[in-house]
């Protein structure tokens, strides 16, 4: 069944034009184009075919109606009359040679839209329109091919890819590090790149929120051998149960995330799967850095507000003192109790975990809906707080989107167990203490790292419903019923499970509340990931 999203793009009339330019200015433009009624999408490419550095780059268009353009991204734009003149970023102007740089802009036409003519260092383009018509009645482009140096190194990586709309890009991390970044086209093409870089081989991919901004990966060529997307079982923006982060073995990339297509060959370990030990530097090594990273923070400490549904939501960040826009913090969110508030936890130091975690870490306590007593997660707005905070701070801080975690007690453990079985693909570990499966979720079915706590006397959470909590994490992990003694006492860790996503059971003589070994175990625990 063909979903929305993808039809509308089969739906679509779709130009593509190659604009050549002299060779005296090095530089190169195309374009395509995404039309419907009076909207389009113009998405242009300008890259670097001479033999030396650019160090900026200025690209003409002449329309042949006025532009009507209502925004534009990753280009400075001025009109004049039907011309519009785009200069590059201050991220984008430095162009070696084979490296190119993506823009685009939408706007809106009189109902007969026409590919603008493109020129770059002061002269015109040929225009030539080169295309074939599909089944579908839309107008596919030519392939193409990108490629730039990244540096240089001895692994070559090649993705093909491409965009809906045209305004997508992917980044390319090896590692947990940043190697490329490029622009899409809507059209299939081939984006290459060489790096010394080892460790796994990472796809990403931030949506921009429109509704049908999506992104097909077709496969990674690495040291000769190519590795198909749909048979990658590591895929934390595939779209599936009407959610992100639902599905698996896919092509696409529908929203956040990205698709592991395993290590660099020679590479000794898998970035998404070591364990890292305790450090009390704030460096997160192998850690995949957000979009936000850097770049100055657009989020302050303190209380915040954010519209989910309509609905007016709150939640208290921490970020460490003397905070490093280039470093992948681990991201901990600290639910609060029935009856419980931000405040609560944050005064608390989140359970503890802020001082164990000695300026490692960024810290969240979210506000309950207003009415509420707890995380009752009515019809999943709970979830969609949650998932709204999460893109906000990957925007706007530089977050570790492999190390995210979730504490609580009483109704903040059962929040942690509901983000454990809902969100298992973003979110590296839980901690629930004196919880239960009573928060509502939708069950990813995937397995995920879990510390667990409960006292045998617990009058108000029942110990039983705790055990079946934890048998159902076991369960989903592939643990067997084996046990061992693990420190602290009493704690034992299940043998048999997934690698790299362990189960511990922590079951103390007491009632309804944390052990007193919870913070410095949890944070243990938290770090060996």
């Amino acid at each position: 069944m063909i979903s929305s999203r993808q039809f509308m793009l089969a739906s679509a009339m779709l130009f593509f034009l190659p604009l050549i330019s002299s060779h005296v200015y090095a530089l190169t433009c195309s374009v395509d184009a995404d039309t419907w009624n009076t909207g389009y999408t113009l998405n242009v490419t300008v890259a670097n075919e001479g033999s030396s550095a650019v160090s900026g780059w200025q690209v003409t268009l002449d329309f042949d109606q006025s532009p009507g353009i209502s925004n534009s991204w990753n280009a400075d734009l001025t009109t004049a009359g039907n011309t519009v003149t785009a200069t590059n970023g201050s991220w984008n102007g430095n162009l070696s040679p084979g490296q190119s740089a993506g823009f685009g802009f939408q706007g809106t036409h009189n109902g007969n839209f026409a590919l603008p003519e493109c020129s770059t260092g002061g002269e015109s383009s040929s225009s030539s329109l080169s295309s074939s018509v599909s089944s579908n009645n839309s107008t596919s482009s030519s392939i193409g091919t990108s490629s730039s140096d990244g540096g240089g190194g001895n692994n070559s990586i090649t993705v093909r890819a491409a965009g809906t709309t045209g305004s997508e890009s992917i980044t390319l991390r090896v590692g947990g590090s940043d190697v490329q970044s490029w622009t899409l086209g809507t059209a299939m093409m081939d984006y290459s790149v060489e790096t010394d870089l080892l460790g796994d081989i990472h796809v990403a991919f931030t949506n921009d929120n429109d509704g049908d901004a999506d992104v097909q990966i077709d496969y990674v060529i690495v040291g000769g051998v190519t590795r198909q997307a749909e048979d990658q079982n590591e895929n934390t923006g595939a779209w599936g149960n009407d959610q992100c982060g639902g599905g698996s073995n896919s092509e696409w990339l529908h929203c956040n995330g990205y698709i592991n297509f395993g290590s660099v060959p020679g590479s000794s370990s898998s970035s998404s799967t070591s364990s890292s030990s305790a450090s009390s530097s704030s460096s997160n090594p192998g850690g995949i850095g957000s979009v936000g990273c850097g770049s100055a923070p657009d989020l302050s400490a303190g209380r915040h507000s954010i519209n989910v549904g309509g609905l007016n939501r709150e939640y208290i960040i921490d970020i460490p003192n003397g905070y490093d826009m280039n470093n992948p913090y681990r991201l901990v969110f600290g639910w609060h109790w029935r009856g419980g508030s931000a405040g609560n936890v944050a005064n608390d130091s989140y359970y503890g975990l802020k001082n164990e975690a000695n300026g490692t870490a960024i810290f969240v306590a979210p506000d309950r809906a207003p009415g509420e007593n707890g995380w009752t997660n009515t019809n999943g707005r709970d979830m969609d707080f949650l998932r709204e905070m999460l893109d906000e701070f990957r925007n706007s801080l530089c977050i570790d989107e492999s190390r995210i975690f979730s504490a609580g007690w009483s109704y903040g453990g059962m929040m942690s167990f509901a983000v454990g079985r809902e969100m298992a693909d973003t979110f590296r570990a839980i901690a629930p203490a004196s919880g239960a499966l009573w928060t509502p979720y939708e069950d990813n079915g995937g397995p995920i790292a879990a510390w667990i706590s409960h006292g045998t006397n617990d009058s108000v959470v029942g110990y039983d419903a705790g055990v079946t909590a934890r048998d159902l994490f076991v369960s989903a992990n592939n643990c067997s019923n084996n046990t061992v003694p693990t420190q602290p006492s009493p704690c034992v860790e299940y043998q048999g499970c997934d690698a790299g996503h362990p189960v511990v059971w922590c079951s103390f003589n007491g009632g309804h509340t944390t052990p007193s070994f919870y913070s410095s175990a949890v944070w243990d625990f938290f770090s060996r990931f």
